[in-house]
């Protein structure tokens, strides 16, 4: 591993010397590349003699991040009825992630990632929450867990396509009402970027996703749902999903991006009662005979107007509004339930170091309008995320140092869908300080 450092270091400091030559007159642009070409080639069968790396190694990368969160739920004095929550939790939690890349000959590119993490209480056997690498910290300064976060294989021959294997970041363009940014997807996902001209780009996504695998050696019988169908305790569950989107360039100042996907399960009713309560996540259960099929059609719009500049911020400053919208045919019985949307605003960018971007959504989930077992586990009630919820979501981001940002989220939801007996009402609060290295 420390051979990848000096591979990169290397060619950095090479690189940077034969420039230097250049501006003085030294060298001729031609003889430049020639001197990097022969000096990369040198150095490469050298380190690969040296390390044992075989010759297609072309370089290896590291990388990581550590995040330190206040995470505040406080529960409105008003919540009455069955499973709503009537106390506060406070928790101080960590986030630390880290893992290499590897470059390979012919366009390949592996890719692993460490991360923490807490095992389910529901159900330990299946491991880390598919939702967030946080952990609490908590019982006297035990030892903490790690788990793969990222383990992949990614194919680019050409721009304009790319496909993946394993546990991976997805490729979706979605809010977190429909995937959850910290969701690591296992399976494969392809992706095609078609060029129309300077302005204009399609892009032509998809992903072949397993959700559980059924295994039961002893199983020698099948059931029937109420529509009839087998439900086997042998049947893998699986998840397909496609997407379609154009992002265009008006002008200097002005540009959108539009999108429609979609998803849907094979043998969705054998998902396990036990993964659902492994997931504890509000809303609709997929699991079992008398389960809403998830099938949802989600559409996004997002248009940004760039400023030259804005007070308080270096370079040009974007504002982006944004609409994400949600139908679920398979749950169309349940009306409103089976609906979701999302709207908001973002002014500004985080990238740079002094920049700062402040975020608002409002966002209204129905119970079955999305599977709660990809979404955002944080938004909800209960100190749960999920569906069926409704409410306000402010963010604010400042980038104080350049490894350095400072976050602070605020949610004020509640609940929707429930009986009339039943009050549950939530503010919860974030405050991270995440550093990059």
């Amino acid at each position: 591993m420390l051979g990848g450092f000096g591979g990169i270091l290397h060619a950095q400091t090479a690189d940077a010397l034969i420039k230097k030559l250049v501006e003085k007159g030294i060298l001729t642009q031609a003889e430049a590349t020639s001197l990097m070409a022969e000096s990369t080639n040198d150095f490469n069968r050298a380190f690969a003699a040296k390390t044992g790396m075989p010759p297609w190694v072309n370089s290896i990368s590291f990388g990581g991040d550590f995040r330190a969160r206040y995470d505040g739920a406080y529960q409105d004095d008003s919540n009455t009825g069955p499973g709503s929550a009537t106390e506060d939790r406070q928790r101080f939690r960590y986030r630390l992630r880290y893992g290499l890349t590897v470059n390979l000959a012919d366009h390949f590119e592996t890719g692993l990632r460490l991360g923490s993490g807490e095992i389910g209480s529901a159900a330990p056997s299946l491991g880390g929450s598919p939702f967030s690498a946080n952990t609490t910290f908590n019982n006297d300064g035990s030892r903490k867990f790690l788990f793969v976060d990222l383990a992949y294989a990614k194919w680019k021959p050409k721009d304009w396509f790319s496909a993946e294997l394993g546990k991976m970041n997805d490729a979706f363009w979605a809010t977190d009402m429909v995937l959850d940014p910290d969701y690591n997807p296992e399976g494969a996902q392809e992706k095609f970027s078609v060029p129309l001209n300077d302005r204009h780009k399609l892009n032509f996504t998809a992903g072949q996703w397993v959700i559980y695998e059924n295994f039961s050696a002893t199983a020698n019988n099948e059931n029937f749902d109420t529509n009839n169908t087998i439900i086997s305790p042998n049947r893998d569950v699986y998840l397909f999903i496609g997407q379609a989107d154009w992002s265009a360039k008006w002008s200097e100042h002005l540009s959108s991006r539009l999108g429609v996907a979609g998803y849907a399960f094979m043998n969705q009713r054998d998902i396990s009662p036990a993964l659902e309560s492994f997931l504890n996540q509000n809303g609709a259960s997929a699991a079992g005979p008398n389960a809403p099929a998830f099938n949802p059609i989600i559409a996004r719009g997002e248009v940004t107007w760039t400023f030259s500049s804005a007070p308080f911020f270096q370079g040009h400053f974007p504002i982006t509004i944004g609409l994400e919208y949600v139908n679920n045919p398979g749950a169309s019985d349940l009306g409103s339930a089976a609906e979701a949307y999302n709207v908001g605003w973002v002014l500004g960018d985080a990238k740079l170091k002094h920049n700062w971007q402040l975020t608002y959504n409002y966002k209204k989930i129905g119970a079955a309008a999305v599977w709660h077992g990809l979404n955002d586990d944080d938004f909800g009630v209960n100190a749960r995320g999920g569906t069926g919820v409704a409410g306000h979501q402010f963010i604010a981001s400042y980038h104080a140092f350049e490894p350095l940002w400072m976050n602070c989220r605020f949610m004020r939801t509640e609940q929707i869908n429930q009986p009339p007996e039943v009050s549950s009402e939530q503010t919860r609060v974030f405050f991270d300080l995440l550093w990059n290295f």
